[in-house]
């Protein structure tokens, strides 16, 4: 017959009875509510409150009741959209009668160097056209977003003729059709997070590179929408600073 022997174990025994035990599993089932300390709460409060100054006084950075069209899902929804490559808005002007170029606005010639009497490149400019596409992106390190500039014959009043300039940008590869803009943590508007190319259409019309008749023969009218209001007023205080009705 087998000799029974004491199971023994290295685990502290217990002092308690089984249902002082009990007691206490229930107790750390249900811990008691936090209540934050006079502390805690007064800083919370002093948080909030230099939060609301600091809002307080971005306010003449704000937009007003304006920025309202910009802000919020439904908002940012109409305006991100009809999508469109660079080219193709390109193409869509050169259909309405606007000597767009998508080729590079630089171009390079081999020729001899007057100086060193040596075969070298040269840096040419295209003189022939009315607006050229960049041939390059570049990365906007307030969003991210990537954009391709638009050079175009303007007038300097300074210098008395047309020279070349990068007036615009487009968004790279695919921009909406409505600007999207960032806003801070105090709702100033910071940046635009999205180049809409209508945006860009209006910095021409504005620098005398396009009409309003060619940019509505290339993509149409705007809509008589709340999307569109700051672009149409926009045009309309152009027209009137094109006819000397304001400065």
């Amino acid at each position: 017959m087998p000799q029974v022997t004491e199971i023994r174990t290295n685990l502290p025994r217990s002092t308690k009875t089984y249902d002082e035990e009990m007691q206490a599993r229930q107790s750390y089932a249900n811990p008691p509510e936090y209540k934050p300390d006079e502390e805690v709460i007064d800083l919370e409060e002093a948080i909030g409150s230099r939060y609301e100054q600091n809002y307080m006084a971005a306010a003449s950075q704000r937009w007003g009741v304006e920025q309202q069209r910009f802000m919020g899902r439904d908002n940012e929804r109409r305006r991100f959209v009809n999508l469109m490559h660079p080219h193709g808005i390109f193409r869509r002007l050169r259909r309405a009668g606007v000597d767009a170029r998508i080729e590079a606005p630089h171009f390079y010639i081999w020729q001899i160097d007057d100086e060193t009497g040596k075969l070298r490149q040269f840096k040419k400019e295209r003189s022939i056209g009315r607006v050229w596409l960049h041939d390059e992106a570049v990365k906007d390190r307030n969003t991210g977003s990537c954009r391709i500039g638009i050079s175009a014959w303007v007038w300097d009043e300074k210098l008395k003729q047309r020279v070349r300039r990068c007036v615009t940008s487009l968004e790279y590869p695919y921009g909406p059709e409505w600007s999207l803009m960032k806003f801070d943590e105090f709702d100033v508007p910071i940046a635009e997070r999205w180049r809409g190319w209508r945006t860009a259409m209006l910095h021409l019309i504005v620098a005398g590179v396009l009409t309003e008749e060619e940019v509505d023969r290339a993509f149409g009218p705007v809509p008589l929408d709340s999307v569109s209001l700051e672009y149409r007023r926009h045009l309309q205080f152009n027209r009137k600073r094109r006819y000397g009705l304001v400065q």
